[in-house]
């Protein structure tokens, strides 16, 4: 999302309400020297500063952020109407896993309510990924393409995949069993351990699942 964009775009609405840049401040709760800023265009604000504002202008966030937001997700589309024309064009079976699974995680992106700066970090690294510019030769870069923005994704946004924990933690537990059965013992204090850290890794999951973290990559 831009500065420049957003800034004018709060400008505009501020005004078309006849409202005050200090009562904008008291009515969303921000300080007057930030909506300063970001009517200058010397900030950037946060996801929930951009909430507060949106309640104050009486706004949803889409139309807050209007002409960026959609062009982010017109980005969103072009791109995955690009990686189906790609899908269709070849037989191979390495490829055509690629493109799915880049195909579903794009899609699964687009059915989650991500806030204004994580769609426009995503469009952003898509963007930098100029997977419009492969030769048609050359589909096997898409998977390196994929690789990366999965990488991104995880480390740059924080997105975790769906059950990573669990699966983890299920993993662990079965060691454990397998373990105690090779070796004849009953190691309750292992088993009870195993099971600790499998509810442990489950809690952990569905804090993440909560803060809109998780994602089926």
């Amino acid at each position: 999302m831009s500065t420049n964009n957003l800034a004018k775009r709060i400008k505009e609405l501020r005004t078309q309400r006849a409202m005050s840049q200090e009562f904008l401040a008291e009515e969303s709760r921000v300080s007057l020297r930030t909506i300063q800023r970001i009517e200058n265009k010397e900030s950037k604000p946060t996801g929930e500063t951009i909430k507060r504002i949106a309640v104050a202008l009486d706004v949803s966030i889409n139309e807050l952020v209007d002409s960026a937001t959609t062009n982010e997700i017109n980005t969103l589309k072009n791109t995955l109407v690009l990686l189906k024309k790609q899908l269709s064009k070849t037989n191979k079976k390495s490829e055509v896993r690629t493109f799915n699974k880049f195909i579903a995680l794009l899609s699964n992106l687009k059915k989650k309510n991500l806030t204004p700066e994580q769609l426009n970090a995503i469009v952003s690294y898509i963007e930098y990924l100029e997977l419009a510019k492969i030769p048609s030769y050359s589909n096997e870069l898409f998977k390196k393409k994929l690789n990366k923005f999965k990488k991104h994704l995880k480390i740059k946004l924080r997105f975790v995949p769906c059950k990573h924990y669990t699966k983890l933690g299920v993993s662990f537990a079965i060691s454990f069993a397998i373990g105690i059965i090779v070796t004849n013992g009953i190691g309750w204090t292992i088993i009870l351990l195993g099971v600790l850290i499998t509810i442990a890794c489950l809690l952990m999951d569905l804090r993440i699942q909560k803060q809109g973290r998780s994602l089926d990559f």
